[in-house]
């Protein structure tokens, strides 16, 4: 599998040093000019422009190193490249499926993911930033859910109304191996990708610019690694690495202080071996390694 970093935002730049001193040596894309027009949302304009520049050097399985969770629309112009039917494993501690009003926002391309042809269930694993919990789930796409093409596995157990109470949860929590028959038994397809925002992990695994979850990084590793086994891997991409928060909008920086619930300040370089630590570990995974 290819490792391809696409520098938005100077997060992935910070790990260079440690990934390489590993053997990993990440194909760079600089992406710096698309740093603020992309960050949280892009226009339509924005978004091709960007789109663009994403087209793979080889016909290799890329796993591709984003940046920070306010890039995560990005997985939608890397996965609508793909023609064939596939399932999307996302774990995330949101779920990023919220109704537009903008097409490509880190909050709702999972809304525009599930109307792709290709696409035949998305699987969120995580989930525990209360989005989806109570009434916050008819803000999200509801459709999608009752027709199973979304699939939500809350780490925790979560009550959400759609429109009637129920109780959703992984199993994962309670028996790791019953917890990823369950993930497998969701995907009718044989060709897989997988997308990883590190918010979805406890804090001691990752450090992001978002409010965290509480999935071990071990977990998310064994269900990737069955996953490798079990299925054809098409591409894979992780975001939720740290970088502080820049924009150029008053209406994005009005927008981020409202949706973070937190405002971490971590220091840059130690969120940087945390994370390429972690990275390290996702990769080794997805080329089937415990």
């Amino acid at each position: 599998m290819e490792v391809v970093a696409y520098d938005f935002d100077g997060s992935i730049q910070a790990q260079l040093a440690m990934l390489n001193a590993q053997g990993v040596q990440p194909v760079l894309h600089a992406m710096r000019q698309h740093e603020t027009a992309t960050r949280l949302w892009a226009s339509a304009k924005a978004f091709a422009a960007m789109a663009n520049q994403l087209r793979p050097r080889t016909s290799l399985p890329q796993f591709s190193l984003i940046g920070s969770g306010d890039y995560h629309h990005i997985s939608l112009a890397l996965i609508v490249r793909f023609e064939t039917p596939l399932t999307v494993v996302l774990f995330d501690n949101h779920p990023d499926w919220m109704q537009p009003p903008h097409q490509y926002h880190c909050g709702t391309w999972v809304y525009q993911l599930a109307r792709l042809p290709q696409v035949n269930r998305v699987i969120i694993v995580g989930l525990e930033s209360g989005d989806i919990d109570y009434d916050q789930f008819k803000k999200g796409d509801v459709e999608s859910f009752l027709q199973q093409k979304i699939i939500l596995l809350p780490y925790r157990k979560v009550q959400v109304n759609a429109p009637q109470p129920l109780f959703l949860h992984s199993k994962l929590a309670q028996d790791l191996a019953t917890g990823i028959q369950e993930v497998l038994s969701y995907i009718e397809t044989e060709q897989v990708y997988i997308s990883i925002d590190k918010d979805c992990l406890q804090a001691a695994d990752a450090k992001t610019n978002w409010e965290q979850g509480s999935l071990p990084l071990a977990t998310v590793t064994a269900v990737i690694q069955a996953l490798s086994q079990h299925k054809q891997l098409i591409g894979a991409d992780t975001v939720g690495d740290f970088s502080p928060v820049r924009f150029r909008s008053p209406l994005k920086w009005i927008a981020s202080y409202l949706d973070r619930k937190v405002h971490p300040r971590e220091a840059v370089q130690v969120a940087a071996q945390v994370n390429a630590a972690a990275n390290l570990r996702l990769l080794h995974a997805l080329k089937g390694g415990a």
